[in-house]
C-alpha cells in the first residue's frame, strides 16, 4: 500500500523519553474529516469533489479507515498526494496585465491529500488544547474558541483594566512577512523535537513537505510537472497549526526576559503590550523586546514587515504623540491615536467612534 518514507536523522540524545501523548487515528476522526469537508468547492487536481468522497466512504469505509490509519501511523504521505495544480487567473477589469499583481493563483489539491492533512491538523489542535507547552494560550486562529474576535476582545479588556488602574497600556503591532515562505523544514523539526512530538509524526510531516510537485495552468496551457521547494504550503489545512508551533518560542522567550509583557497573535499579526504608570517605561521595555524579537527572527529565518509596525498608547489623559520606538535597523515607529488590528479600529480612548 505504501513505500517506506525517508526518516529524519535525529540525535537520540536530544529526544525525550516523555513524548507528548498522542491519540491514534480512529474511525470516528476519519469519518468527521471526510463528512465535514465542503461539498460545493470546485473539482480538485484529481477531478474529484468531496461529495464523491463522501459517497465512496459510505461504500468502502473499511478501506478508507485502514488506508489513513496505516499511512499516518507509518509516517508516510503518498507521493501522488504531493502533486498539486496551480491555475493562474487574470483579475477582472485590470488595465495592464504585464504586472504580476493583476493575476491570482488558485491551487487545486488532491482530495485524499486534504483529508490526511486535516486529520493531522485535528490531532495537533487537540494536543495543543491538552498541553500548554505546544502553543501559547494567546495564539489564535485554527483553534476552537480562538477567533479574531477573541483576540481583539482580549486586547480591549486588558487596555480597559489598565486604564481603570490609572496606568497606560502601550501596544506594539508587528507583522511577520510572508509567513509560510520563511518556515524552514530543518528548524521546524528541531522545534517539534523540543516540543516532544512523537518521532513518527515528525517523520510524517517531513514526508508531507518534501518532494512536492506542481503543475502550472495558464491560458489553457499546462506546464510539465516541476518540483517545488517551498517549506509550508499556504493552502494546506495543516500549515496554520505548524506555523503557530514554529513561532511559539518567540513569545516564551520574550516573557522570560521582560516582566509583565503580554502578547496576542493571530497567525502573522502579533501584538505585544505592557502596562506601567509611565509611558517612558513602556517604550523602553518594548524597545528591549524588539531586540529579542529580531534576534529570534534571524535565528529562525523569519522576517518582520517593518513598514507595518504600529504603536499606540491606551491611556486616560491627553495622548502624547511624540513617543516613538527605535528598531534595530534604525526604523522609527511613531505612536498613533488610532490603529486597525484584525479589521477593528481602536483609538487611544477605546470609544470605538472610528470603527462605527
Amino acid at each position: 500500500m505504501y513505500l517506506s518514507s525517508l526518516k529524519v536523522q535525529i540525535n537520540k540524545n536530544l529526544v525525550s523519553n516523555e513524548s507528548i501523548q498522542w491519540s491514534r487515528i480512529i474511525e470516528r476522526k476519519i469519518k468527521h474529516a471526510i463528512n465535514s469537508s465542503a461539498l460545493r468547492k470546485a473539482l480538485e487536481s484529481d477531478d474529484m469533489s468531496f461529495a464523491i468522497m463522501q459517497q465512496a466512504y459510505k461504500s468502502i469505509l473499511k478501506i478508507f479507515n485502514l488506508m489513513y490509519s496505516n499511512l499516518i501511523e507509518n509516517d508516510y504521505h503518498s507521493k501522488i498526494w504531493r502533486e498539486d495544480t496551480e491555475i493562474i487567473l487574470k483579475k477582472s477589469k485590470k488595465s495592464n496585465y504585464s504586472i504580476s499583481k493583476t493575476y491570482r493563483i488558485i491551487t487545486l489539491l488532491n482530495c485524499l491529500d486534504k483529508i490526511a492533512k486535516k486529520l493531522i491538523a485535528m490531532q495537533l489542535s487537540y494536543t495543543a488544547k491538552r498541553n500548554d507547552k505546544l502553543l501559547d494560550f494567546d495564539q489564535m486562529r485554527d483553534r476552537k474558541q480562538r477567533s479574531a474576535k477573541d483576540a481583539v476582545l482580549n486586547l480591549v479588556h486588558d487596555a480597559q483594566m489598565a486604564k481603570s488602574r490609572e496606568n497606560t497600556l502601550t501596544c506594539l503591532l508587528l507583522d511577520i512577512k510572508d509567513v509560510f515562505d520563511h518556515v524552514t523544514l530543518k528548524q521546524l523539526i528541531k522545534i517539534l523535537i523540543k516540543h516532544k512530538i512523537l518521532i513518527n509524526l515528525i517523520n510524517w510531516i517531513k514526508c508531507f513537505l518534501q518532494n512536492r510537485v506542481i503543475d502550472l495552468a495558464f491560458d489553457e496551457e499546462r506546464q510539465k510537472s516541476k518540483e517545488i521547494f517551498t517549506e509550508i504550503l499556504q493552502e494546506s489545512s495543516i500549515s496554520l497549526i505548524l506555523f503557530l508551533i514554529y513561532i511559539w518560542h518567540l513569545f516564551s522567550k520574550i516573557r522570560a526576559r521582560i516582566e509583565n509583557l503580554q502578547s496576542l497573535s493571530y497567525i502573522d499579526d502579533v501584538t505585544l503590550y505592557i502596562e506601567e504608570k509611565s509611558i517612558d517605561k513602556n517604550v523602553k521595555k518594548l524597545e528591549k523586546m524588539t531586540k529579542i524579537a529580531f534576534t529570534w527572527a534571524n535565528e529562525n529565518a523569519v522576517q518582520f514587515n517593518n513598514s507595518k509596525f504600529e504603536l499606540i498608547h491606551f491611556e486616560n489623559h491627553k495622548v502624547t504623540l511624540n513617543q516613538t520606538i527605535m528598531l534595530l535597523n534604525d526604523t522609527v515607529v511613531k505612536s498613533k491615536i488610532c490603529i486597525q488590528w484584525l479589521k477593528v479600529w481602536l483609538n487611544w480612548k477605546l470609544n470605538f467612534k472610528m470603527h462605527v
